[in-house]
């Protein structure tokens, strides 16, 4: 009697499974057809993760880090006569926050200074740390960014062994950016060069708000920051070269002074918070 009751509940039990399993693959199919008809959201659309299923690993590794650090950065001249409009890429150093980007747009002081993902999210700057305008580049702390992944500097910034392929000629590289203020947007290049001065020649397209823009490469590394088009004399006087863009190298940062600064305790006086 026990064994045939047993015999019962153990072929009950085996009918549930295989109708529970029919019923979660014919969920999966409905859910699978489902989205496969509907069309995509405005948000899905400009998603940072909406990214091309093509790329390689690697490739879709760089793009994300690019996509996923990017900041606008807007600088006020001291006279309130509007904000300059660049690019920056948004790290992290010991739980405290960083945007990296061009010197030539930081115009005004730093509470005159702010980073933004969108026209409802805007962050403070809480210190100037590097402002290197020879050089053309600046580091700049921050208030912790929302919807945005800070980056790691010691885990993105390339070891010395390693710059010279990063550099190397035709190696791949990725940068997203606000150009005329639109954005973000994510662009493809290689290196071309380096200059006398070790700046890096980037075959790739920038117009005005891209300055500040990090350069990832196609190891995910943050190899430099775009700073300029390149400038040529043709038949009838000056023309930029739109498709060439010049990048400061990560190495010609004073890393040492910077850390100096950002390894002391942070400034005590209150930046405001988070807002417009």
């Amino acid at each position: 009697m026990w064994k045939k009751a047993l015999n019962v509940t153990k072929l009950t039990l085996q009918m549930l499974s295989v109708m529970i399993v029919a019923f979660g693959i014919s969920l999966g199919i409905h859910i699978s057809i489902s989205e496969s008809l509907r069309a995509p959201t405005g948000t899905e659309l400009r998603s940072l993760d909406n990214i091309s299923n093509d790329l390689s690993q690697k490739e879709r590794s760089a793009v994300e880090r690019s996509r996923h650090s990017i900041l606008q950065v807007l600088s006020g001249y001291e006279n309130d006569d509007g904000f300059a409009k660049m690019s920056g890429t948004y790290v992290t150093h010991h739980d405290r926050f960083y945007v990296i980007t061009a010197a030539h747009g930081v115009v005004g002081p730093c509470d005159r200074f702010f980073v933004a993902t969108d026209a409802n999210s805007v962050y403070d700057c809480i210190q100037y740390v590097v402002i290197d305008h020879r050089v053309d580049y600046a580091i700049i702390e921050i208030e912790e960014v929302g919807r945005r992944k800070a980056l790691k500097l010691k885990d993105i910034t390339p070891s010395n062994r390693e710059w010279k392929q990063e550099m190397s000629v035709l190696n791949e590289a990725f940068y997203t950016g606000y150009p005329n203020g639109i954005g973000p947007l994510t662009f493809r290049g290689s290196v071309a060069g380096t200059s006398e001065e070790n700046y890096l020649y980037l075959h790739s397209y920038a117009w005005p708000g891209s300055s500040g823009s990090g350069v990832f490469s196609y190891d995910g590394n943050l190899i430099g920051i775009l700073i300029a088009l390149n400038v040529g004399f043709a038949g009838a006087g000056y023309d930029v070269l739109e498709d060439l863009v010049i990048v400061t190298p990560l190495f010609m940062i004073d890393w040492d002074s910077a850390y100096d600064i950002m390894n002391e305790p942070p400034p005590q006086d209150d930046t405001g918070d988070t807002g417009q």
